[in-house]
């Protein structure tokens, strides 16, 4: 019994010391100070500061236009507009008119004489013989009229008809044909000369005969050479195109 009331005992002081050292390593060991920070309070808010006011401004009233009054017409004419230009003016030479327009070395042919051919204007056919023309519309009914070469040879007149030079009617003997028939021949040389390819018309009152060269190349169809004779003699000759070259006067 001693033995157990020694042994609390014992163990009584022992508990006490263990006990003793842990409260003084409590009271020695300082607490961690913990900063409490405030927080920081907002700026103040400044006041609203008041926009200054634009005042627009008001539309200024447009004046009305005035009315235009008419203006007078000028009771001058207007100079007149000139034309400048640079590029030059092509002048026709002159026409030699001392040498004839149409020689014996000229031929007459289905399609023309020299070198004038049925179809050219008048003013091709011109430069074609170096001629100036005599005659004009005034004489014809302006679709149809004749021609004459101012120099020469006589008795040679040209028909334009739709303006195209389409006919010659000649009556000298100084042009012939390119097998040599002229004014002066006689019918029986016209058949030595063309044969099969001529076609004798008698006149109405037997005075003698009207005889056409109808060509055989079917490019000259519309072509001919008409002879006009007292019966034995070729007293004219014309060639041109149908239907033009075929009345006995030109423009008929």
């Amino acid at each position: 019994m001693r033995r157990l009331i020694a042994l609390l005992a014992a163990l009584a002081l022992l508990f006490s010391a263990c006990g003793g050292d842990d409260d003084s390593a409590e009271e020695a060991t300082p607490e961690p100070t913990v900063a409490v920070v405030e927080p920081t309070a907002a700026p103040p808010t400044p006041p609203p500061v008041d926009e200054p006011t634009v005042e627009e401004p008001e539309p200024e009233e447009t004046p009305d236009d005035p009315v235009a009054e008419p203006e007078e017409t000028p009771t001058q004419e207007p100079p007149p507009i000139t034309d400048d230009t640079t590029e030059p003016v092509d002048v026709p030479e002159p026409v030699d008119l001392s040498q004839p327009a149409l020689s014996s070395a000229d031929k007459l042919s289905t399609v023309g004489i020299g070198s004038l051919f049925f179809g050219m204007s008048p003013d091709e056919a011109a430069a074609a013989i170096s001629t100036q023309w005599t005659g004009g519309e005034e004489g014809g009914t302006g679709r149809c009229y004749l021609l004459a070469p101012a120099n020469g040879p006589s008795g040679v007149v040209f028909t334009v008809f739709n303006s195209a030079v389409e006919r010659v009617d000649i009556t000298n003997n100084i042009l012939s044909t390119r097998s040599g028939a002229s004014v002066g021949s006689t019918e029986a040389q016209l058949y030595e000369l063309f044969g099969a390819r001529l076609l004798a018309t008698p006149y109405a009152d037997g005075s003698g005969n009207s005889i056409q060269f109808i060509p055989v190349d079917e490019s000259d169809a519309d072509y001919r050479v008409i002879f006009e004779t007292n019966g034995t003699t070729v007293t004219s000759m014309r060639a041109g195109r149908l239907p033009v070259v075929a009345p006995s006067e030109p423009c008929g």
